[in-house]
């Protein structure tokens, strides 16, 4: 997956300004045929008027789902956009990746225990060069610590944010709204 929060904004924005030129179109048409109804009054009016109603009820509904999904779009740039402006991950590579941290983790033990079981006591100057690297070995063993956890609090973040949009996305259902055949009107 990949995400690009200036790509989603300008999405967002478009949508959203969509949405509100659909709105103002509908409260346009709908003025108009409730204008026309007080100068058409017959047995088809009635009809017609009726499936007016009728439409105008599933285009609410259809405009209300439009602007849940635009708060989903306005939701999933508000979360990710705290973990960066662009990236890339693969959540079903998750576990290799952390399993990656592991393995370098027990590489740098191994050698911190290989320099922990040399016999330095012949030549202090070795054994402080020695302490030193053991040292920087130590350092490099904390900041991958640190930079897994990092990873894996970020992975785990990403899962959530997913779950949530899901769960935003499975609620809304956007009726395909059919073209009315007007000639059984006349």
């Amino acid at each position: 997956m990949e995400i690009n929060i200036q790509s989603l904004e300008r999405d967002s924005n478009r949508l959203s300004k969509s949405i509100d030129d659909f709105s103002n179109n509908i409260l346009n048409i709908y003025n108009e045929l409730n204008w026309a109804s007080g100068y058409w009054s017959d047995y088809h009016a009635r009809m017609f008027f009726t499936n007016v109603e009728n439409q105008k009820n599933k285009i609410t509904k259809t405009y209300n789902e439009l602007v849940s999904l635009n708060d989903v779009y306005e939701s999933i740039i508000s979360q990710y956009k705290s973990i960066g402006n662009r990236f890339k991950v693969n959540l079903e590579n998750k576990d290799v990746l952390l399993n990656k941290f592991n393995t370098f983790s027990e590489k740098v033990n191994e050698l911190i225990s290989l320099y922990n079981d040399l016999d330095l006591s012949f030549c202090n100057d070795i054994a402080n060069k020695i302490n030193k690297e053991k040292r920087e070995l130590l350092k490099i063993k904390e900041n991958i610590i640190a930079s897994k956890t990092k990873v894996k609090d970020t992975l785990l973040k990403i899962e959530e944010i997913e779950k949530d949009i899901n769960l935003k996305l499975s609620k809304i259902d956007i009726e395909v709204i059919k073209q009315v055949d007007i000639n059984e009107f006349m």
